[in-house]
């Protein structure tokens, strides 16, 4: 049986910034040796290195584009994410919204470096859409949610059956992740409940007084 997945998305909260990337990637480190839990860490991209050489959980980049080698001033291309140690990327999260054609290609470009995607949705249809294009990870997070301290496995459950049912009925065969408003260990046992395998969180973890504390009660409710 798969173990439950454990997205941590650090965003750029000040927390976080510099050094504070590191820190909270090895309390993670240390958490994940006591539970039964995939853990996935997305610093930001000027840490990717750091904390992929620092750490041996998988690290993501909480996005990258479809830009070709060379002449791509800026861009954050899958051999730029390979070459510094990452595992996969965050797509489409809605922060950071990309073009329908940009996932549609980015991820078998991704596939073929060994690289893993997670590709967010905001409501069961473009769920369903993103299945449709097999990334390893599909996230499903409402953004008028996002960083609200309300779950979306309480606020609005529905979204997350319709979503599950949908996407399993399309033969997608991922991990279904719940985001958006985690924020204590009951939302994440809620999510589960309702048909998840796991949960991306972000300000509930790095804005969180005690890391390791906060890491255990969410990764343990997931159990």
């Amino acid at each position: 049986m798969s173990r439950p997945v454990f997205i941590i998305n650090f965003k750029n909260y000040s927390e976080i910034l510099g050094e504070g990337a590191l820190r909270l990637a090895e309390t993670a480190e240390a958490v994940s040796e006591t539970v039964g839990v995939e853990f996935i860490l997305a610093p930001p991209v000027p840490r990717l290195s750091t904390v992929a050489s620092a750490v041996r959980i998988p690290v993501f980049s909480q996005s990258v584009g479809n830009q070709q080698e060379g002449k791509s001033t800026g861009a954050i291309i899958p051999e730029a994410l390979k070459a510094s140690g990452c595992a996969g990327s965050i797509i489409n999260h809605s922060e950071s919204r990309v073009p329908l054609g940009t996932i549609r290609d980015v991820i078998p470009r991704m596939k073929g470096l060994g690289l893993a995607s997670c590709v967010c949705g905001e409501d069961a249809s473009e769920i369903v859409t993103m299945a449709g294009f097999a990334p390893e990870y599909l996230a499903v997070e409402p953004p008028e949610l996002i960083g609200s301290g309300i779950a979306v496995s309480k606020a609005r459950p529905e979204l997350i059956r319709e979503s599950v049912s949908s996407v399993r009925a399309a033969g997608y065969a991922g991990r279904l992740l719940c985001g958006a408003g985690i924020v204590t260990g009951e939302d994440a046992r809620a999510a589960v409940r309702l048909g998840m395998d796991g949960i991306l969180v972000a300000s509930s973890v790095v804005k969180s007084k005690d890391w390791e504390s906060k890491i255990k009660d969410l990764a343990s409710a997931l159990l």
